[in-house]
């Protein structure tokens, strides 16, 4: 099977997974109420599992903790770098909360619960990439936990080095990187390790579920017109990841992770944004819809990217 196809039948797979939350919700069995609980769940308990089930399976070499490195300095860069430019394009709308999300939506992307599936599919003898899109999920959340609390509210007190180094990304780091340094995912029991796989294996399903769950509880004749969310969607989809490929030409990463970086950029916007904007009661029911109308049209892009010459 090409790898276009392999994408595009992934990415269907994913979305398919929108059906029963969208049912139960529908059914009055699922309600969006419950939905932060599940959130956390995702965030604070599913982002370190996905790391330690990725580093666990990989054995140390010293080339790829240097692969590791840059990929992680590519990752940071690029999101960081695309961030500001959407943002200083705003102009004067940039005091506006809704030109603010446009800015970090365009960015942020469902790089763990999405994403990795995704990278896994496409490249199953390659564990390299699975860390190496871990490394991508830390250099996301230090932006998220940092610039993108600060877009959200426009308070530049959120700007810190301790919201950067301690979040679930980075502490799952720490605890993730013994197992590849000394093998010790090798020695744990099978009974653990198929605990930690489960839990990595059931977070890209359930994101999926609260996407459907979102989606029943939205107004559907509000989702589709608002021309903000469309231009957020078109700057997560298509550019940024074209930003990506040619931010990527001079840098010598091996094909298969410059494959990885730009599959992981052309996601959809992240559950991330959700949930700050809900705590930090920042439009949540636009950052709502970017997530929802990105999730359901990546299908139509993310595929076309794994056509290109890497």
């Amino acid at each position: 099977m090409s790898t276009f196809m392999i994408a595009l039948t992934n990415v269907l797979v994913m979305l398919a997974c929108i059906v029963p939350g969208f049912v139960l919700c529908k059914c009055r069995k699922a309600f969006s109420d419950h939905l932060p609980t599940i959130s956390a769940i995702l965030v604070y308990v599913g982002t370190p599992f996905l790391e330690l089930s990725a580093f666990s399976s990989l054995r140390y070499e010293r080339g790829h903790l240097a692969q590791m490195g840059l990929f992680f300095i590519i990752s940071l860069v690029a999101q960081l770098a695309f961030c500001l430019i959407v943002y200083g394009l705003t102009g004067k709308r940039r005091a506006e909360s809704d030109s603010r999300m446009v800015s970090i939506a365009s960015v942020l992307g469902n790089v763990g619960f999405f994403g990795l599936p995704i990278v896994r599919a496409l490249l199953p003898d390659n564990p390299l990439a699975v860390c190496c899109t871990t490394m991508f999920i830390v250099s996301m959340n230090m932006l998220t936990f940092t610039l993108g609390v600060f877009l959200l509210t426009g308070d530049r007190r959120h700007i810190s080095i301790r919201a950067a180094l301690v979040n679930p990304a980075t502490i799952g780091l720490t605890i993730s990187l013994p197992f590849y340094f000394f093998g010790w995912g090798a020695h744990l029991p099978a009974a653990v390790t198929s605990m930690i796989s489960g839990i990595a294996n059931m977070t890209a399903p359930l994101c999926m579920f609260v996407v459907g769950v979102r989606l029943a509880a939205s107004d559907l004749r509000q989702l589709f017109v608002r021309p903000r969310v469309y231009i957020a969607v078109v700057l997560k989809l298509v550019i940024f990841p074209l930003f990506c490929y040619v931010l990527l030409l001079p840098v010598p990463l091996s094909a298969p992770l410059r494959f990885t970086l730009v599959t992981l950029s052309a996601t959809p916007c992240a559950a991330h944004i959700l949930n700050f904007s809900e705590l930090y009661r920042t439009r949540p029911d636009l950052a709502a819809n970017c997530i929802l109308i990105s999730t359901l049209l990546c299908f139509l892009t993310l595929p076309l990217f794994t056509l290109l010459p890497f």
